[in-house]
């Protein structure tokens, strides 16, 4: 089965993962660049997403969390 799974949207950020895959897809809006991430990096960062879920799930605080993947989000964003 294939689709998308929308984890997280907000104005600045996208966090969305692909049925039948491991990894995540994290894009800057703003920046308008994204990062596939795979492996234990996803791993951590589905971890980091549940516990900023639990503690403060606020869209201020989960961008500021998904502030800390910047330096990985390498490939252009375009829009088809």
């Amino acid at each position: 089965m294939s689709g998308i799974n929308i984890l997280y949207d907000s104005e600045c950020y996208c966090l969305a993962e692909y049925h039948g895959r491991r990894g995540l897809e994290l894009l800057d809006k703003l920046g308008r660049r994204s990062a596939y991430l795979d492996g234990p990096l996803a791993i951590r960062l589905r971890a980091a997403v549940a516990d900023a879920c639990e503690t403060d799930c606020t869209p201020e605080a989960m961008d500021a969390m998904l502030g800390y993947y910047d330096a990985l989000l390498i490939a252009p964003a375009t829009r088809h």
